[in-house]
């Protein structure tokens, strides 16, 4: 199914995320872009459906839906695990790209002088934050 090629999709996007390779991520993300935007239509379609049999789309109303039919029933519990293990592992590879955005912006603030044990986070008027800043001795050199 496009939901178990999905997973497969993100355990690959991990693996690249985790070893650092471009060619693997760009890869990926266009499988990834591809599946989802299949699932995407897939949803769409089944949403149409629901509302032509006057079915709630959610959760307990489509397992209600699908009670007295066995197979489609089980294929649909299969497919919503597989989606919701979907969501956990993008999660964490969405956590593995913040801790890599940090690194860098940490390594660009060393390069340019700002001093990251020093720095103070503050809020300004707009309610974002934002930092103060001083050189380092690496920037002056």
């Amino acid at each position: 199914t496009q939901a178990d090629r999905l997973e497969g999709v993100l355990q690959l996007e991990r693996e690249a995320l985790v070893a650092n390779d471009d060619r693997a991520l760009d890869s990926v993300a266009r499988d990834k872009d591809l599946i989802v935007r299949t699932l995407e239509t897939q949803e769409r379609e089944r949403l149409h459906l629901a509302r032509a049999l006057d079915i709630s789309p959610g959760p307990a109303p489509m397992h209600a839906a699908l009670a007295e039919h066995g197979a489609a029933r089980d294929a649909w519990a299969r497919c919503v695990g597989v989606l919701e293990r979907c969501q956990a592992i993008n999660s964490a590879n969405g956590r593995i790209v913040e801790i890599k955005l940090q690194n860098v912006r940490t390594a660009l603030d060393l390069l340019s002088g700002r001093d990251m044990a020093t720095s103070a986070t503050t809020y300004g008027p707009t309610g974002r934050a934002a930092r103060v800043h001083s050189p380092l001795t690496i920037a002056r050199a």
